[in-house]
């Protein structure tokens, strides 16, 4: 897909996540973003974001916790590169 730099990932990523548009990304075949978006819910919300930011925190939370009940449990970094063999 498109090159984008590393906190435009991040952010479009978290954003995915959050919204549950995990399939979504799927679909595309947006494997960079489907990368990222399986690091952020393999390394879960930071916990620094419970005291300066508990609204996204709690959000995060509640996202890969979703992640993991929608089946997206083996979609990990790794296996995403292995697919698009990056």
């Amino acid at each position: 897909m498109e090159n984008r730099d590393p906190r435009t990932l991040y952010v479009n990523a978290l954003d995915a996540l959050l919204k549950d548009e995990i399939a979504k990304v799927a679909l595309n075949r947006d494997f960079e973003l489907l990368k990222e978006i399986a690091r952020l819910a393999e390394q879960d919300a930071p916990i620094s974001l419970a005291m300066t930011d508990p609204s996204l925190y709690s959000s995060w939370r509640s996202a890969v916790t979703r992640y993991h009940l929608s089946g997206w449990t083996e979609m990990t970094p790794e296996r995403v590169s292995k697919v698009c063999k990056n």
